[in-house]
């Protein structure tokens, strides 16, 4: 318990002081908040000792004295199942030091103490990771993001649960969630338990949160409610956000999951929102995912303008495959308002859409886009499987002419980075260290192409070059 105390305290004294938000029982007061200056002063936790060491019981109040490099400072904790720090608040704090002016002065090896005391009625409240997520120290290997979703789940105890003879609700539902990073992570993967599946037995090898993504949080909120929590986090993020849009045959957990690898990997420090539409995550469900794709379009351009509202004023998107079914009409709804939300970059990663629809849909959503890029193959199977189902050729896919070229659309192909598991190709933006540097290079840094000395122009002069390619 002494070293979550520890690393509690440290993690608020290296947070940025002034956008602490303090809480008492009337609810936030902005004039509380130079109370917590102080830590700034006392130095890095040395020490902790807790006043009572009972067994602590399921919730309980612990008192602790916190020894620091340059003063100590005295606490009360809430405590939840002997460990959990549900809230904190700093009842005392003597900072060591030569000068004699203080609100109160001891003596103590010589040194004078400045001193603070929260006694009174007005009272400094911290609150927990759940309600402050930045005045208390978080697991560095946890990424949270919001996610706005319309499929008809339920969501109790961090576990999420499908409606499977109702899972398209046509309404938008808002949510929080918190997915751990494994220590041995490689970039582009997500690591997750083995599953058996034999002679009609399923098995599934228990998760190590070292080795696994795993869902740490999953909460629903009210739409106010989420629409407030972005609102904060825009505050503390420039006002960005990167929204994310899976594609066919994907479930919750595994749009979670990729979510949280993208934003792993590219180290992103905005808000970040998944969009998860009805697929059913099964393969053979193709046209009932391409229906809950077409139908979520509304909610998608909802969930924009939110965003929008809520103070997001540069939303960066990534859409992966039949996604873009989802994205590209909902952009062109949103350009024919009379001002409409603009988006700063759009990233459509092997778009199962058909070639000529994209033809016509993409300029149309542009007029609200300020850049755009294409990732493209010739070895996605998925992409020819589709073509071949819906007999038309898809826009992700690259032909012996070449890949879909639009004015104001920078089309890459990624064919030569090669085939990944089960040979499918279909991820390939996510699963490529190359593919995510670039997409990195592009929403982080803002540069332009070429980005990486992979990617040059084709085709290659004395030709006029039209698109990039990985060599």
């Amino acid at each position: 318990m002494e070293q979550n105390i520890s690393n509690f305290v440290e993690g608020l004294r290296t947070s940025d002081l002034a956008k602490v938000k303090s809480t008492t029982a009337q609810g936030y007061r902005p004039d509380a908040q130079p109370k917590y200056a102080i830590l700034s002063r006392l130095g890095p936790v040395t020490d902790v000792k807790i006043d009572d060491e009972r067994p602590l019981s399921k919730q309980t109040i612990v008192e602790a004295g916190v020894r620091h490099a340059d003063g100590v400072s005295s606490w009360s904790f809430s405590i939840q199942d002997g460990s959990r720090i549900l809230a904190a608040e700093m009842t005392r704090a003597d900072v060591y030091g030569t000068r004699t002016q203080a609100t109160s002065t001891k003596k103590d090896g010589g040194r004078s103490h400045h001193g603070y005391s929260s006694s009174g009625p007005n009272r400094t409240v911290v609150q927990s990771c759940e309600l402050q997520p930045s005045s208390c120290n978080r697991d560095a290997r946890l990424v949270e993001f919001f996610f706005a979703t319309d499929r008809n789940i339920k969501i109790t105890n961090n576990v999420s649960t499908l409606d499977t003879d109702a899972p398209r609700s046509g309404i938008l539902s808002y949510g929080v969630a918190g997915i751990r990073i494994p220590e041995d992570h490689e970039p582009g993967q997500i690591e997750l338990p083995s599953e058996w599946h034999f002679l009609g037995i399923d098995y599934k090898s228990a998760t190590d949160e070292t080795k696994h993504f795993s869902i740490k949080r999953l909460a629903a909120t009210s739409y106010d409610d989420w629409k407030e929590l972005v609102k904060r986090q825009a505050d503390q993020s420039q006002n960005r956000a990167l929204v994310f849009v899976h594609g066919f045959n994907t479930g919750f957990e595994d749009a979670l999951y990729r979510n949280a690898q993208i934003v792993w990997d590219l180290q992103y420090q905005g808000v970040s929102v998944l969009f998860s539409w009805s697929s059913k995550g099964k393969v053979r469900d193709y046209n009932y995912d391409q229906d809950s794709a077409d139908i979520a379009q509304a909610e998608f351009a909802e969930l924009l303008t939110t965003l929008h509202d809520s103070g997001i004023e540069h939303i960066d998107i990534i859409v992966h495959s039949m996604g873009n079914r989802v994205v590209l009409p909902a952009l062109d709804q949103l350009a024919q308002r009379s001002n409409p939300v603009r988006v700063r970059q759009l990233v459509m990663a092997a778009p199962d859409v058909a070639r000529d629809k994209f033809m016509i849909q993409f300029p149309l959503a542009r007029k609200i886009v300020d850049g755009a890029t294409l990732y493209a193959s010739s070895a996605d199977k998925a992409l020819i499987a589709s073509a071949e189902l819906n007999d038309f050729p898809r826009a992700g896919m690259v032909f012996a002419t070449g890949p879909v070229l639009l004015p104001n659309l920078d089309t890459i192909d990624v064919t030569a980075i090669g085939d990944e598991i089960l040979g499918l190709n279909h991820t390939v933006f996510a699963t490529n260290r190359a593919v995510m540097d670039d997409i990195k290079l592009l929403l982080i840094n803002g540069m332009k192409l070429p980005r990486l000395s992979q990617v040059r122009k084709f085709p290659e002069p004395p030709l006029a070059s039209t698109y990039w390619k990985y060599q």
